[in-house]
């Protein structure tokens, strides 16, 4: 018993399965959904105008009479006559044919017509109703050809009139050649029928299939139609327009393709409308960058060139500051051109294995001078390994070297830059930190931007172009790693995230 329920349970479960897979694949196809839509109509109307047939009633009713049963009767019982008479070579079977007949005749029953007749046509034997005496042999026999080639029995007769039916024998009896002639009104089987090719039957089929197919459909008609519509309203410029999803085929896949083609069209033209608005920004602040120590410039050399200085003390202050401010420009023309060789997707990079460990000691090292003129330190945390990765080492010096430099000038409190070097899976993690004024969470996306500082009054150039960080962001990107920061425990950390190489 338990065998025979585990059994119908697995078949049930295996059934149930097929079904839910069916069903999923008649919802993910359009196509599939179509052709069994319409053969469900097709049915539906095929069953509902067969269930109206009796409803109609005499509409569809034919009432019709076939005679052929009851002439092939007549044209048996005369041949087993006939074929009686020859096989006893005497005429008292027709004889008797001729009584039966009048008998039938005298109790008023339907009584067929018989006549023998010689060569001749002269009438010897007949039954009472008959009134010939004397026949025309050609023209009789010609009625009874005639008749048979318009009715034959082999095929179905359906009149609507009776018809007297006429059938004949040539017979030799006694050496005596003689002609036989039956005729009479032969019985009719009544038929009722239904006509199946009824129009009516076809308009109610049609009429059927049409409304149902058009209530089916009507849901997927709704989904083109709001899909035609969130088209044009995309076309028009409403690029926020989205299209409500509905199913699993391939309207709904379109729907969502069309939602994202939306949604990428927007994302573009805010990408533009963004880059657009950078390089407004860039050429503003490069215009103001560059005007500052312009200016200083064009002001110190005027003083020199019209003498106005009163020690060659004073001379030689002028013409510091003069070269001063050139340093800061020429510095800021190369950060620019840096920045904008980098943004270029066509740059290569001359990348290396190269241990990591090794070239931030080194770095480290030369920089220590610098912090301790600004009363800092470093504290290095390096991973006993030899840690490698394959970069670009001028460039990624560059990026050290720019954060090394800002925790360097930046840094506030005890004055310790902290820096880490780990390697967890595949990635080389770097970390640089020092104690920092906070920072908010848009700050720190924000550090990365091109001439962005904390501090938004841009009067003091001297600490820096303000594309160090951009600078920076775009050379990891390119090792196909990632920079950020994060502010915490009154520690500003910048991390940097690249592919680790293998030892050798």
């Amino acid at each position: 018993m338990k065998k025979i329920s585990k059994l119908a349970f697995y078949l049930f479960s295996k059934i149930k399965m097929l079904i839910i897979k069916a069903i999923t694949k008649v919802r993910q196809s359009l196509r599939i959904q179509l052709l069994t839509t319409f053969i469900f109509c097709a049915f539906l109307g095929l069953i509902v105008a067969r269930a109206s047939l009796p409803l109609l009633g005499n509409m569809n009713e034919r009432t019709t009479i076939d005679y052929s049963p009851g002439m092939q009767q007549i044209r048996y019982q005369v041949q087993h006559v006939v074929d009686r008479a020859i096989n006893d070579n005497s005429i008292e079977a027709l004889r008797q044919l001729i009584e039966d007949e009048n008998v039938m005749l005298e109790m008023k029953q339907s009584a067929l017509k018989v006549l023998v007749t010689d060569e001749s046509g002269k009438v010897l034997y007949k039954t009472k109703q008959a009134e010939e005496e004397q026949i025309n042999l050609h023209n009789k026999i010609g009625r009874v050809m005639e008749f048979a080639i318009i009715q034959p029995l082999n095929a179905k007769t359906i009149e609507q009139s009776r018809q007297e039916y006429i059938t004949f024998y040539p017979i030799t009896i006694e050496d005596k050649n003689l002609y036989l002639f039956v005729s009479g009104i032969p019985q009719g089987v009544l038929y009722t029928s239904t006509t199946e090719g009824d129009p009516i039957s076809y308009f109610i089929t049609i009429a059927v299939f049409t409304l149902s197919f058009f209530y089916l459909t009507k849901r997927k008609m709704k989904q083109i139609e709001a899909l035609a519509k969130g088209v044009m309203e995309i076309a028009k410029g409403n690029l926020g327009y989205r299209v409500k999803k509905k199913g699993i085929d391939e309207i709904a896949l379109l729907t969502e393709n069309v939602n994202h083609m939306a949604e990428a069209i927007m994302t573009n033209i805010e990408m533009e409308r963004k880059i657009e608005q950078q390089k407004n920004e860039l050429i503003t602040n490069v215009s103001h960058d560059l005007r500052t120590p312009l200016t200083s410039i064009m002001g110190y050399l005027r003083l020199l060139r019209e003498g106005r200085y009163e020690t060659k003390e004073q001379y030689d202050e002028y013409l510091k500051i003069a070269f001063s401010k050139s340093e800061q420009l020429k510095n800021l023309i190369d950060d620019l051109f840096e920045y904008t060789k980098l943004t270029n997707e066509n740059i290569v990079m001359g990348k290396q294995k190269v241990c990591i460990n090794e070239l931030l000691d080194q770095l480290i090292e030369e920089l220590i001078p610098q912090a301790e003129e600004n009363n800092r330190s470093f504290a290095k945390h390096f991973s006993e390994e030899r840690i490698f990765a394959s970069i670009d080492t001028e460039k990624m010096v560059r990026v050290f070297d720019n954060l090394l430099m800002n925790a360097i000038k930046y840094c506030s409190g005890s004055g310790q830059i902290l820096v880490s070097l780990e390697q967890k899976e595949e990635h080389v993690i770097i970390a640089i930190a020092n104690e920092s004024d906070e920072f908010t969470s848009e700050e720190l996306v924000n550090l990365f931007e091109r001439f962005y500082k904390k501090d938004q009054s841009r009067t003091n150039v001297a600490e820096g172009s303000g594309l160090g960080l951009a600078i920076a962001k775009s050379i990891v990107e390119l090792h196909d790693g990632n920079i950020y920061a994060k502010y915490s425990d009154k520690m500003l950390h910048f991390i940097i995230i690249l592919p680790a190489k293998a030892a050798e």
